[in-house]
């Protein structure tokens, strides 16, 4: 369809991009059609974070793109094309131009609660456990990028990996707020873990040019795709040392996103020191 807007949510994953894909298909059935990770983005996925390492030019992720995913706008027959897509963190900021008029939803979630989340859903699902573990540049690789050497990223706990993940790809994401796209980044737990979620999804699809709907706060009590707490605890039972490490790579970003209050969280980050 002539002149369809193209809308992407992205985030690092964990954060209800499954839910928002059907959100919107379920509140827009004639207006928006809403995907989860549309068509080949696993591969683009493992691209962008070779183009990260400086081992894949971008005219290389450029083409990959219009291999994999080129056509899902022009085919569209509704007036908004919606794609929840965590594999896509990094293509509206190298490659604006694939997405003519793009708008980027960004979800940021708590990294205490990402970080425990990605670590139980790694291993509780097969597909998940064999990408995050054996499949190389499934996720972005510090000392490749140049920002930790060798012996430190090797070294890395599971913890610290995912944390340092955290930290990379929010900081991909958010550098969109000084481009030409037009970018909005809410927080998970504006939406799910409050009382009041519409005055947040209200700013979303005023952003998005999408018809504000009211009386959804319940569909927030359900999001998809939930892990189970498996092997890994929550940050309240975490060591300060874990705490630390946390804070070492993430409390930058957690101070600017409003994650960084909590009385009990800071002192155990004091005493881990």
């Amino acid at each position: 369809m002539e002149n369809t807007q193209p809308i992407l949510i992205i985030s690092t994953g964990r954060t209800g991009t499954i839910f928002f894909s059907r959100l919107f298909a379920d509140l827009y059935p004639t207006l928006a059609a809403s995907y989860h990770e549309r068509g080949n983005s696993r591969p683009l996925q493992i691209l962008t974070n070779l183009h990260f390492s400086h081992i894949l030019p971008k005219s290389g992720l450029k083409a990959a793109w219009k291999l994999f995913k080129s056509g899902e706008i022009e085919s569209c027959e509704r007036q908004f094309h919606i794609d929840a897509n965590c594999f896509l963190y990094g293509i509206a900021s190298l490659a604006p131009e694939l997405y003519p008029n793009l708008k980027v939803l960004h979800i940021v979630r708590d990294p205490r609660t990402y970080v425990t989340s990605h670590l139980n859903f790694s291993r509780q699902k097969g597909t998940s456990f064999i990408a995050n573990y054996f499949v190389p540049f499934w996720q972005p690789n510090p000392f490749l990028i140049g920002e930790l050497p060798l012996k430190r990223a090797i070294g890395f706990t599971r913890l610290e990996k995912y944390c340092w993940i955290w930290n990379f790809k929010n900081r991909v994401m958010e550098g969109l707020e000084i481009s030409i796209t037009p970018y909005l980044r809410v927080r998970f737990e504006d939406l799910f873990n409050t009382g009041n979620p519409e005055e947040v999804f209200g700013k979303v699809t005023d952003f998005l040019g999408l018809p504000r709907v009211s009386d959804i706060s319940e569909r927030f009590l359900q999001p998809a795709n939930t892990s189970a707490k498996t092997d890994f605890p929550e940050w309240r039972e975490w060591t300060p040392q874990q705490a630390a490490h946390l804070d070492s790579f993430c409390g930058e970003r957690m101070n600017k996103y409003g994650y960084n209050s909590d009385p009990e969280w800071l002192a155990k980050v004091k005493q881990g020191r």
